[in-house]
């Protein structure tokens, strides 16, 4: 995976300027798959999903398909805490894209997410929770969506993110909804 970002260009399976990118994903679903309750595992992972997380374009279908399945591996494995934020971070930025499924995908995985840290998470002020509370204004501006299913993602996100905090504020937008 690594000699895939770095020199791995192929033409023959190149996509977009991408390289392999079915390849990649394949291999982002294998690494999710072995590291699984498996601490060790996933502690040598860590570093191959930062470097797949940063250094993938963002501008193609086929980079944006990368980015979904790390972040899928980062929250399905027992990864590091900035590598979350970083993983919600990435959602965060498919949320300002214009295509709505990209925006419906990072919706429903946020939710997902949020289900899942509600257990584990801290909500220290580098916490994953806490990264999503930054997107705040982006999920409830995807309230205003044309598009019913973005809509509905967005409200049942909002619903897993009201706290204490920001119950006053996140009131005021679902009556305003």
């Amino acid at each position: 995976l690594r000699n895939l970002l770095s020199v791995g260009y192929s033409p023959d399976h190149d996509v977009g300027g991408i390289s392999d990118p079915f390849l990649q994903v394949q291999i982002l679903t294998l690494l999710r798959f072995l590291g699984t309750g498996n601490e060790k595992a996933s502690e040598e992972m860590n570093d191959v999903l930062a470097q797949v997380a940063t250094n993938t374009e963002t501008s193609k279908n086929a980079g944006n398909a990368i980015l979904y399945e790390c972040v899928q591996t980062i929250m399905a494995i027992q990864s590091e805490e900035g590598l979350r934020v970083l993983a919600v971070n990435i959602l965060g930025r498919f949320l300002l894209n214009r295509d709505n499924n990209i925006r419906y995908v990072a919706l429903n995985t946020l939710s997902r997410c949020v289900v899942q840290a509600g257990v584990t998470d801290d909500g220290g002020p580098n916490s994953a929770s806490s990264a999503l509370q930054r997107h705040r204004t982006t999920i409830v501006d995807c309230l205003k969506d044309p598009d019913i299913s973005i809509r509905q993602r967005a409200l049942e996100l909002i619903y897993h993110l009201v706290n204490n905090e920001n119950v006053e504020t996140l009131t005021a937008e679902l009556l305003n909804y």
